[in-house]
């Protein structure tokens, strides 16, 4: 089996795990007795871990030069957590599994991009998106596959084929995960002083708080958009249709980006994608019809789709190579930790005392037109002139 394909697999299984526990996972802890806010904070331990999880597996790949090495054991230890998953019922003991999964999964998106990316570069006419798109299938699989079996098992609250699809996605990733391409390590190892410099560079800032800010905006599609489609009386199978669709779309776009990215510069193609999502979950607040709930799902081609190939490459060109898994650690602890911890626990807080998810989309169209507006003054300044 060659590594492109190993890669393939390992990104079909990972982002299955995560269309199966998206969508469903918080409609599981509903089913189990769990309070909108109890759900928020359940799921928000998982993006509170993730900076610290992340930077500490990424600074260990980086100094031992071996991010496929630190892939698979980070793995392992999130499949001996999950194990726990379908057996766990209570907010507590589900706070601590979660907890205990987080500590390396949270690593793992990192890990595997710092890979595949250094590995795409050493391989002409490699690509990364087009091997990452093998994750949005497997995000489609699990997400429409899981919708149909739990309709067809009757909607059954708290139904454990959710956290059973889960643990048998983290098996089959951890267990390609043994198998991955190692690629060249860099002639030395960087030094602390090169990492803390990450951190000081205004163009990392500005990137990962524009990604933050756009990544919190989409915590209640993220966390809630189970619950809206129960809560608009319609199956889960419209949950699986919807994200079928969108990550259809996201598959377009990644198909694509690399005309894009010979296109358009980053600065535009991020603009695409705030202006998208603002004009998504406004509308997504205002639907009802089965129809229109997996219609508006193809603006998950922007808002995902153009975003994460942009933010990769923009990251890729300001981040040097030795210490390329230190800068995806940082992206995904800023971004997917801090970016969803806030989101999530504001999500789940808006739920219960808003009376729904339609209003939290509405809240959230206005920040990401916010977003854009900022963007776009922030670019205006810097192509004035400087006065006198």
């Amino acid at each position: 089996m060659s590594p492109a394909t190993r890669l393939r697999i390992f990104y079909f299984l990972y982002y299955g795990y995560v269309g199966a526990a998206l969508p469903y996972f918080p409609v599981y802890l509903k089913g189990l007795g769990f309070s909108g806010g109890e759900i928020g904070t359940v799921l928000m331990i998982g993006p509170l871990v993730a900076a610290p999880a992340a930077l500490a597996w990424a600074t260990i790949s980086d100094r031992l030069r071996a991010p496929s090495q630190a892939l698979a054991a980070a793995a392992l230890w999130s499949l001996g957590a999950a194990l726990f998953l379908p057996v766990a019922r209570a907010p507590l003991a589900l706070g601590a599994v979660v907890l205990l999964q987080s500590m390396a999964e949270r690593a793992v998106v990192p890990l595997a991009d710092s890979v595949t990316v250094e590995w795409a570069r050493a391989n002409p006419g490699a690509s990364y998106t087009h091997i990452r798109l093998f994750g949005s299938l497997g995000f489609i699989a699990l997400a429409q596959g899981l919708g149909l079996l739990l309709a067809a098992r009757g909607d059954v609250p708290g139904d454990r084929a959710v956290p059973l699809a889960v643990l048998a996605c983290v098996a089959g990733y951890a267990l390609v995960a043994l198998r991955l391409p190692s690629p060249s390590p860099p002639p030395a190892s960087p030094h602390r002083r090169e990492a803390l410099a990450l951190v000081r560079d205004p163009r990392v800032v500005g990137l990962l708080a524009a990604c933050a800010v756009h990544w919190a905006c989409c915590a209640p599609f993220h966390l809630l958009f189970g619950v809206f489609v129960r809560d608009r009386g319609l199956p889960a199978s419209v949950t699986g249709l919807a994200m079928a669709a969108g990550v259809g779309a996201e598959l377009v776009v990644l198909l694509a980006f690399p005309w894009l990215e010979s296109r358009l510069r980053d600065r535009s193609l991020f603009a695409v994608a705030f202006a998208g999502s603002a004009v998504r979950w406004w509308l997504l607040s205002r639907a009802h019809a089965p129809a229109a709930l997996v219609g508006l799902q193809l603006f998950h081609g922007l808002t995902f789709g153009v975003f994460w190939g942009t933010s990769v490459r923009a990251l890729a060109s300001i981040v040097p190579p030795a210490l390329r898994a230190t800068g995806q650690a940082l992206y995904s602890a800023v971004v997917f930790g801090a970016g969803n911890a806030v989101g999530f626990q504001l999500s789940g807080l808006g739920y219960d005392r808003l009376g729904g998810v339609g209003p939290l989309f509405a809240v959230a169209a206005t920040a990401e037109a916010a977003l854009l507006a900022a963007m776009l003054w922030t670019t205006r300044r810097q192509r004035l002139p400087a006065a006198g």
